[in-house]
């Protein structure tokens, strides 16, 4: 059953469930809040709390970005393949690959940085931790009882 406000029924536990197309759209208004916040704190706060907050950011997006890609994808999933990205990019930075997109197409930069620090590391470690955690707390999942004479 569907409420006046698109939201399905609520489950128990009184949170209501957003159809697909509304979950989706929610997701996409979170991902463009993240990136907007940290565009603002990597350009208008001051190092090293411009940086770490960027990174933060940065990872949280690319977080969000997964569970915009992959609807279904459970938050530790979501939170492996952002994590995994993170670090591959800043893989990349350590190569002088990146350093050579940049040169020649300087609005890469925004997504590929431009030199790799181990910093960095950490903060996508925290920031894809957070988004995973609220990721996990805010969303109802759907639970499957046990059926009897079945181990699981």
């Amino acid at each position: 059953m569907t409420a006046p406000d698109g939201a399905r029924s609520p489950r128990p536990g009184g949170a209501p469930v957003l159809s697909p197309p509304r979950r989706r759209r929610l997701v996409a208004l979170v991902l463009g809040l993240v990136v907007l916040a940290g565009l603002l704190v990597a350009t208008r706060v001051p190092d090293p709390w411009g940086d770490v907050g960027g990174d933060v950011l940065y990872a949280v997006a690319t977080y969000v970005l997964v569970v915009l890609v992959l609807a279904r994808v459970r938050p530790l999933v979501a939170g492996a393949l952002a994590l995994g990205w993170c670090w591959a990019v800043e893989a990349l930075q350590a190569t002088g690959l990146a350093g050579a997109v940049n040169d020649a197409v300087p609005p890469a930069a925004w997504l590929l940085g431009s030199t790799f620090a181990v910093r960095d590391l950490v903060c996508y470690l925290v920031g894809v931790g957070l988004a995973c955690a609220v990721d996990t707390w805010a969303v109802p999942r759907s639970v499957t009882p046990r059926q009897p004479g079945r181990s699981g």
